[in-house]
């Protein structure tokens, strides 16, 4: 089927439809399909405008709370003077020598591609750290951004 006889049908249902009920049908089967459609996109925008507003004022709360517990500090009674216990060292983990191989690893073929030699000292975990990435984090703040 070419486009012309699609075209030539699409004439003929119209031409069909404006002599048996003509013009005044079509425009308002127009006129209500477009205010419908309209219509439920306005309650749409208006439904979602109200859910983020609901959930800014709960996170608001939630900060506040948040705020009032942190500014009631704890009364606590003075301590007799404790020696200070010196900190255990932690055992090493089966896990913790790989983790240092595969470190000690990358850094030396870094330090090979550049024509310089580097020496892994200290190897610390990284606290308070976002268990996602950076990049991972951005596109989420970005996505759920409100309006």
């Amino acid at each position: 089927m070419d486009l012309s006889t699609f075209y030539s049908m699409a004439e003929d249902t119209v031409k069909a439809v404006t002599d048996e009920k003509g013009y005044s049908y079509v425009w308002s089967v127009v006129i209500t399909g477009l205010t419908v459609v309209f219509l439920g996109l306005i309650i749409l925008i208006l439904f979602v405008w109200v859910m983020g507003k609901i959930f800014s004022a709960i996170e608001k709360s939630k900060t506040k709370k948040k705020d009032a517990v942190k500014v009631q500090p704890a009364v606590q009674k003075p301590a007799a003077a404790k020696p200070k216990a010196e900190p255990k060292a932690a055992a090493p983990s089966e896990d913790s020598d790989e983790i240092i191989a595969v470190i000690s690893a990358a850094v030396a073929a870094m330090g090979q591609a550049e024509g310089k030699k580097y020496k892994v000292k200290q190897i610390k975990a990284a606290g308070g750290r976002a268990s996602r990435s950076a990049w991972s984090m951005a596109g989420l703040q970005n996505d759920t951004m409100p309006f």
